[in-house]
Protein backbone atom coordinates (compact mmCIF):
# COMPACT_ATOMS: atom_id res chain seq x y z
CA UNK A 1 0.00 0.00 0.00
CA UNK A 2 2.79 2.46 0.83
CA UNK A 3 4.52 1.72 -2.46
CA UNK A 4 1.30 2.31 -4.42
CA UNK A 5 0.71 5.60 -2.65
CA UNK A 6 4.22 6.88 -3.33
CA UNK A 7 4.14 5.98 -7.04
CA UNK A 8 1.35 8.42 -8.06
CA UNK A 9 3.09 11.18 -6.11
CA UNK A 10 6.31 10.59 -8.07
CA UNK A 11 4.44 10.53 -11.38
CA UNK A 12 2.59 13.75 -10.44
CA UNK A 13 5.83 15.53 -9.54
CA UNK A 14 7.44 14.43 -12.80
CA UNK A 15 4.47 15.67 -14.80
CA UNK A 16 4.52 19.02 -13.01
CA UNK A 17 8.25 19.38 -13.72
CA UNK A 18 7.65 18.50 -17.37
CA UNK A 19 4.87 21.11 -17.63
CA UNK A 20 7.07 23.75 -15.98
CA UNK A 21 9.94 22.98 -18.34
CA UNK A 22 7.64 23.20 -21.35
CA UNK A 23 6.28 26.55 -20.16
CA UNK A 24 9.80 27.91 -19.68
CA UNK A 25 10.79 26.85 -23.21
CA UNK A 26 7.68 28.44 -24.69
CA UNK A 27 8.24 31.69 -22.80
CA UNK A 28 11.87 31.74 -23.94
CA UNK A 29 10.80 31.28 -27.55
CA UNK A 30 8.25 34.07 -27.22
CA UNK A 31 10.91 36.43 -25.91
CA UNK A 32 13.55 35.49 -28.48
CA UNK A 33 11.32 35.44 -31.55
CA UNK A 34 10.89 39.25 -31.78
CA UNK A 35 14.66 39.70 -31.42
CA UNK A 36 15.34 37.21 -34.20
CA UNK A 37 12.72 38.83 -36.41
CA UNK A 38 14.11 42.28 -35.78
CA UNK A 39 17.66 41.21 -36.48
CA UNK A 40 16.57 39.58 -39.74
CA UNK A 41 14.99 42.87 -40.82
CA UNK A 42 18.13 44.94 -40.33
CA UNK A 43 18.97 46.49 -43.70
CA UNK A 44 22.72 46.61 -44.35
CA UNK A 45 23.28 49.22 -47.04
CA UNK A 46 26.98 50.00 -46.76
CA UNK A 47 28.29 46.58 -47.73
CA UNK A 48 32.04 46.25 -48.46
CA UNK A 49 31.39 46.00 -52.20
CA UNK A 50 29.17 49.09 -52.22
CA UNK A 51 31.69 51.09 -50.15
CA UNK A 52 34.43 50.28 -52.68
CA UNK A 53 32.24 51.16 -55.67
CA UNK A 54 31.04 54.38 -54.02
CA UNK A 55 34.60 55.44 -53.14
CA UNK A 56 35.93 54.62 -56.62
CA UNK A 57 33.17 56.66 -58.31
CA UNK A 58 33.87 59.62 -56.02
CA UNK A 59 37.66 59.55 -56.46
CA UNK A 60 37.51 59.03 -60.23
CA UNK A 61 34.96 61.79 -60.89
CA UNK A 62 36.67 64.32 -58.61
CA UNK A 63 40.00 63.65 -60.33
CA UNK A 64 38.43 64.01 -63.77
CA UNK A 65 36.58 67.16 -62.67
CA UNK A 66 39.87 68.80 -61.71
CA UNK A 67 41.52 67.85 -65.01
CA UNK A 68 38.49 68.88 -67.06
CA UNK A 69 38.38 72.24 -65.30
CA UNK A 70 41.98 72.94 -66.20
CA UNK A 71 41.40 71.91 -69.81
CA UNK A 72 38.34 74.16 -70.03
CA UNK A 73 40.28 77.11 -68.64
CA UNK A 74 42.96 76.49 -71.28
CA UNK A 75 40.29 76.69 -73.99
CA UNK A 76 40.64 73.07 -75.18
CA UNK A 77 36.87 72.50 -75.27
CA UNK A 78 33.57 74.06 -74.26
CA UNK A 79 31.60 73.06 -71.21
CA UNK A 80 28.79 71.82 -73.44
CA UNK A 81 30.52 68.47 -73.97
CA UNK A 82 31.38 68.07 -70.30
CA UNK A 83 28.07 68.58 -68.53
CA UNK A 84 25.78 66.64 -70.84
CA UNK A 85 27.36 63.27 -69.82
CA UNK A 86 26.80 64.19 -66.15
CA UNK A 87 23.14 64.85 -66.86
CA UNK A 88 22.78 61.62 -68.85
CA UNK A 89 24.11 59.58 -65.92
CA UNK A 90 21.79 61.41 -63.52
CA UNK A 91 18.84 60.78 -65.83
CA UNK A 92 19.67 57.05 -66.04
CA UNK A 93 20.03 56.94 -62.26
CA UNK A 94 16.57 58.42 -61.70
CA UNK A 95 15.13 56.08 -64.33
CA UNK A 96 16.72 53.05 -62.65
CA UNK A 97 15.40 54.16 -59.28
CA UNK A 98 11.90 54.55 -60.73
CA UNK A 99 12.01 51.00 -62.16
CA UNK A 100 13.36 49.10 -59.15
CA UNK A 101 11.68 51.03 -56.32
CA UNK A 102 8.61 49.66 -54.51
CA UNK A 103 7.85 52.99 -52.84
CA UNK A 104 5.37 55.35 -54.46
CA UNK A 105 7.09 58.36 -52.92
CA UNK A 106 10.46 57.40 -54.41
CA UNK A 107 8.85 56.81 -57.78
CA UNK A 108 7.25 60.26 -57.72
CA UNK A 109 10.61 61.72 -56.65
CA UNK A 110 12.21 59.93 -59.61
CA UNK A 111 9.67 61.48 -61.98
CA UNK A 112 10.56 64.94 -60.65
CA UNK A 113 14.26 64.06 -60.98
CA UNK A 114 13.82 62.92 -64.56
CA UNK A 115 11.96 66.16 -65.29
CA UNK A 116 14.82 68.13 -63.76
CA UNK A 117 17.32 66.32 -66.01
CA UNK A 118 15.16 66.98 -69.07
CA UNK A 119 15.02 70.69 -68.29
CA UNK A 120 18.83 70.84 -68.10
CA UNK A 121 19.15 68.87 -71.34
CA UNK A 122 16.68 71.23 -73.01
CA UNK A 123 18.78 74.21 -72.03
CA UNK A 124 21.94 72.55 -73.35
CA UNK A 125 20.19 71.80 -76.67
CA UNK A 126 18.99 75.42 -76.95
CA UNK A 127 22.47 76.68 -76.13
CA UNK A 128 23.98 74.39 -78.78
CA UNK A 129 21.63 75.41 -81.60
CA UNK A 130 20.96 79.02 -80.63
CA UNK A 131 23.03 80.65 -77.90
CA UNK A 132 21.10 83.93 -78.23
CA UNK A 133 17.80 82.21 -77.42
CA UNK A 134 19.39 80.47 -74.43
CA UNK A 135 20.10 83.87 -72.85
CA UNK A 136 16.40 84.71 -72.96
CA UNK A 137 15.03 81.38 -71.70
CA UNK A 138 17.75 80.55 -69.16
CA UNK A 139 15.96 82.16 -66.22
CA UNK A 140 12.75 80.30 -67.06
CA UNK A 141 14.45 76.91 -67.43
CA UNK A 142 16.54 77.58 -64.33
CA UNK A 143 13.38 78.23 -62.27
CA UNK A 144 11.71 75.11 -63.68
CA UNK A 145 14.77 73.00 -62.88
CA UNK A 146 14.89 74.25 -59.27
CA UNK A 147 11.16 73.62 -58.79
CA UNK A 148 11.53 70.06 -60.11
CA UNK A 149 14.46 69.51 -57.75
CA UNK A 150 12.38 70.78 -54.83
CA UNK A 151 9.52 68.41 -55.75
CA UNK A 152 11.92 65.48 -55.82
CA UNK A 153 13.41 66.42 -52.45
CA UNK A 154 10.01 66.77 -50.81
CA UNK A 155 8.99 63.29 -51.91
CA UNK A 156 12.29 61.79 -50.78
CA UNK A 157 11.99 63.48 -47.39
CA UNK A 158 8.52 62.01 -46.83
CA UNK A 159 9.42 58.44 -47.78
CA UNK A 160 9.94 56.09 -44.79
CA UNK A 161 10.22 59.03 -42.39
CA UNK A 162 7.73 59.70 -39.57
CA UNK A 163 6.02 63.09 -39.78
CA UNK A 164 6.04 64.94 -36.44
CA UNK A 165 4.55 68.30 -35.48
CA UNK A 166 7.61 70.26 -36.69
CA UNK A 167 7.44 68.58 -40.08
CA UNK A 168 3.71 69.30 -40.37
CA UNK A 169 4.33 73.00 -39.70
CA UNK A 170 7.22 73.03 -42.17
CA UNK A 171 5.27 71.46 -45.03
CA UNK A 172 2.18 73.48 -44.22
CA UNK A 173 3.84 76.89 -44.06
CA UNK A 174 6.48 76.37 -46.76
CA UNK A 175 4.21 77.19 -49.76
CA UNK A 176 2.87 80.31 -48.02
CA UNK A 177 6.33 81.52 -46.99
CA UNK A 178 7.65 80.85 -50.50
CA UNK A 179 4.91 82.95 -52.08
CA UNK A 180 5.54 85.79 -49.63
CA UNK A 181 9.31 85.73 -50.21
CA UNK A 182 8.96 85.68 -54.00
CA UNK A 183 6.47 88.56 -53.88
CA UNK A 184 8.72 90.64 -51.62
CA UNK A 185 11.77 90.06 -53.81
CA UNK A 186 9.83 91.09 -56.88
CA UNK A 187 8.33 94.28 -55.47
CA UNK A 188 11.46 95.32 -53.55
CA UNK A 189 13.44 95.22 -56.77
CA UNK A 190 13.73 98.71 -58.31
CA UNK A 191 11.06 99.26 -60.93
CA UNK A 192 13.68 99.92 -63.61
CA UNK A 193 15.19 96.42 -63.10
CA UNK A 194 11.89 94.65 -62.39
CA UNK A 195 10.83 92.15 -65.07
CA UNK A 196 9.61 88.61 -65.59
CA UNK A 197 13.20 87.43 -65.26
CA UNK A 198 13.30 88.94 -61.76
CA UNK A 199 10.28 86.85 -60.80
CA UNK A 200 11.78 83.70 -62.31
CA UNK A 201 15.09 84.24 -60.52
CA UNK A 202 13.28 84.77 -57.20
CA UNK A 203 11.37 81.52 -57.68
CA UNK A 204 14.59 79.63 -58.45
CA UNK A 205 16.42 80.98 -55.40
CA UNK A 206 13.46 80.32 -53.09
CA UNK A 207 13.10 76.75 -54.41
CA UNK A 208 16.75 76.01 -53.66
CA UNK A 209 16.47 77.40 -50.13
CA UNK A 210 13.37 75.26 -49.50
CA UNK A 211 15.22 72.23 -50.91
CA UNK A 212 17.79 72.64 -48.15
CA UNK A 213 15.19 73.23 -45.43
CA UNK A 214 13.01 70.18 -46.19
CA UNK A 215 16.08 67.99 -45.71
CA UNK A 216 18.40 69.58 -43.21
CA UNK A 217 16.07 71.08 -40.59
CA UNK A 218 14.27 67.79 -39.93
CA UNK A 219 15.99 65.68 -37.21
CA UNK A 220 14.00 62.59 -38.22
CA UNK A 221 15.76 62.54 -41.60
CA UNK A 222 19.22 62.71 -40.03
CA UNK A 223 18.29 59.70 -37.89
CA UNK A 224 16.57 57.56 -40.53
CA UNK A 225 18.67 58.30 -43.64
CA UNK A 226 21.67 60.55 -42.93
CA UNK A 227 23.54 59.58 -46.12
CA UNK A 228 20.97 60.75 -48.69
CA UNK A 229 20.15 63.77 -46.51
CA UNK A 230 23.75 64.95 -46.59
CA UNK A 231 24.34 64.19 -50.28
CA UNK A 232 21.12 65.65 -51.65
CA UNK A 233 21.12 68.63 -49.29
CA UNK A 234 24.64 69.62 -50.32
CA UNK A 235 23.60 70.16 -53.95
CA UNK A 236 21.43 73.30 -53.51
CA UNK A 237 23.81 74.58 -50.82
CA UNK A 238 26.77 74.47 -53.22
CA UNK A 239 24.74 76.12 -55.97
CA UNK A 240 23.67 78.96 -53.67
CA UNK A 241 27.17 79.51 -52.29
CA UNK A 242 28.61 79.51 -55.82
CA UNK A 243 26.10 82.14 -56.93
CA UNK A 244 26.80 84.27 -53.84
CA UNK A 245 30.55 84.07 -54.44
CA UNK A 246 30.20 86.26 -57.54
CA UNK A 247 30.76 89.97 -57.02
CA UNK A 248 27.26 90.59 -58.34
CA UNK A 249 24.74 88.02 -57.09
CA UNK A 250 22.98 86.44 -60.06
CA UNK A 251 20.17 84.08 -59.06
CA UNK A 252 20.03 82.74 -62.61
CA UNK A 253 23.60 81.47 -62.21
CA UNK A 254 22.69 78.21 -60.54
CA UNK A 255 23.02 75.10 -62.67
CA UNK A 256 24.56 75.63 -66.10
CA UNK A 257 25.03 79.37 -66.58
CA UNK A 258 28.55 80.58 -67.37
CA UNK A 259 29.93 77.06 -67.87
CA UNK A 260 28.51 75.69 -71.14
CA UNK A 261 30.56 77.92 -73.43
CA UNK A 262 34.15 78.93 -72.99
CA UNK A 263 35.57 80.79 -69.98
CA UNK A 264 34.20 84.31 -69.69
CA UNK A 265 37.03 86.87 -70.01
CA UNK A 266 37.98 88.73 -66.84
CA UNK A 267 35.63 86.62 -64.69
CA UNK A 268 37.62 85.53 -61.60
CA UNK A 269 35.11 82.82 -60.67
CA UNK A 270 35.46 80.84 -63.92
CA UNK A 271 37.33 77.99 -62.26
CA UNK A 272 35.03 77.73 -59.24
CA UNK A 273 31.91 77.91 -61.43
CA UNK A 274 33.09 75.03 -63.60
CA UNK A 275 34.41 72.78 -60.84
CA UNK A 276 31.64 73.25 -58.29
CA UNK A 277 28.94 72.76 -60.91
CA UNK A 278 30.51 69.36 -61.59
CA UNK A 279 30.70 68.72 -57.85
CA UNK A 280 27.01 69.47 -57.35
CA UNK A 281 26.04 67.10 -60.17
CA UNK A 282 28.36 64.44 -58.71
CA UNK A 283 26.72 64.71 -55.28
CA UNK A 284 23.29 64.43 -56.88
CA UNK A 285 24.38 61.28 -58.71
CA UNK A 286 25.93 59.79 -55.55
CA UNK A 287 22.68 60.39 -53.67
CA UNK A 288 20.80 58.51 -56.39
CA UNK A 289 23.31 55.65 -56.23
CA UNK A 290 22.82 55.45 -52.46
CA UNK A 291 19.04 55.20 -52.92
CA UNK A 292 19.42 52.54 -55.61
CA UNK A 293 21.54 50.46 -53.23
CA UNK A 294 18.91 50.83 -50.49
CA UNK A 295 16.14 49.73 -52.87
CA UNK A 296 18.20 46.74 -54.05
CA UNK A 297 18.83 45.62 -50.47
CA UNK A 298 15.14 46.06 -49.67
CA UNK A 299 14.17 43.95 -52.71
CA UNK A 300 16.59 41.18 -51.72
CA UNK A 301 14.86 40.82 -48.34
CA UNK A 302 11.63 39.90 -50.04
Amino acid sequence: MAEGAIKPEIEGSLQSKLVNTTNEIQSTLRVNNPVDTTSSRIQIIWTPRFIIVFALITIFVLTMASLLTQGWLDGLYSGLWIFQPYIIFIFLGWLTLFIISHSNWIRIASIFGITCSLFMTTYIAIFFFNSDLSLHVHALINASTCIALLGSYMCLSIDKTPINRLDAWLFGLAPLIACIVVTLIYFLTPSIERSLITLENAIAATALVLSILVLWVRPALWKSQPGPTLLFGSVPLILLIRALSDKVFSPSNFFLAKVLGGPIPYLPTNESNFFFTQLSLLLLFLGIVRLIQAERQSSNKY
